[in-house]
């Protein structure tokens, strides 16, 4: 088992998707390449870091210094009721005083508590960065893979990714136009529909159409098509119309779609 082997496969031995052979000469690669257990050790810590953030509880002791403070000020407020003759003023000024020590201290809780936030957000949108950049990796990797089913695995993930790269839907749209498998292709392109807000998906998508002879294929990219309401594609849905080698039921099914986006 090679480097590029392993890479793609560490999701799987994650979550325990290998059999028993895999996982041999998995764990025994992993032995003996420093470069593919660092990324590994990396993937783990990454997962049990995200899934471990735990909402921040206040410190001891702040909790601890606040006690004391406020059982000095009711000392203060006791002696102030047995010595002085006019106690109304001071009590109230007293209690002023605490009343401000505890704004001032629940505002330095906040601040430092917003600091935090601010910081622990920052450290999850890093994290969330890396997440993306690895499935990234493991998809890439996979959509080289020769089977199809782990192809179409690649494209599962690629679907999940938010915001993925240009380099993510270059292969993907690769996928559906010339992977010599059909489910591959009809799940490339089921899943760019998905970042359809991309205009160069949305010619993609138009162009595939323009060209592509499989009826499941064409079925599928003229509902993604209408779904996603491009004006573009209508021409080419009009050409289909006017071919005598288009089926019928391809005929039948741009009909009863074309005058949604017309």
């Amino acid at each position: 088992m090679n480097c590029k082997e392993v890479k793609y496969l560490i999701t799987d031995y994650q979550y325990d998707k290998m059999d028993k052979e895999r996982q041999m000469l998995f764990e025994k690669h992993l032995k003996h390449c420093s470069s593919c257990s660092q990324t590994y050790q990396e993937f783990v810590h990454l997962i049990n870091t995200i899934n471990q953030v735990q909402e921040e509880i206040p410190d001891k002791d702040l909790e601890l210094a606040f006690d004391v403070m406020l059982n000095k000020e009711k000392e203060v407020l006791g002696m102030s009721k047995s010595i002085v003759l006019k106690p109304k003023n001071k009590v109230f000024k007293s209690i002023l005083q605490v009343a401000a020590t505890l704004l001032l201290m629940i505002s330095c809780y906040l601040l430092g508590n917003y600091k935090s936030n601010i910081s622990k957000a920052n450290e999850i949108v890093t994290l969330k960065q890396e997440k993306t950049e690895l499935q990234t990796i493991a998809t890439l990797s996979l959509m080289e893979n020769e089977s199809a089913s782990k192809r179409l695995q690649a494209v599962s993930y690629a679907k999940t990714i938010t915001k993925p790269d240009n380099e993510i839907l270059k292969v993907l749209i690769a996928k559906m136009n010339t992977d010599k498998h059909t489910n591959v292709r009809l799940a490339a392109a089921n899943a760019l529909s998905k970042f359809a807000e991309n205009n160069n998906v949305r010619e993609a998508l138009v162009r595939a159409l323009e060209i592509e002879e499989n009826a499941n294929m064409q079925i599928e990219l003229i509902q993604i098509l209408v779904d996603i309401e491009e004006k573009r594609a209508i021409p080419t849905m009009k050409k289909l119309l006017q071919n005598t080698e288009t089926p019928t039921y391809i005929k039948d099914q741009i009909n009863s779609e074309l005058k949604q986006i017309i």
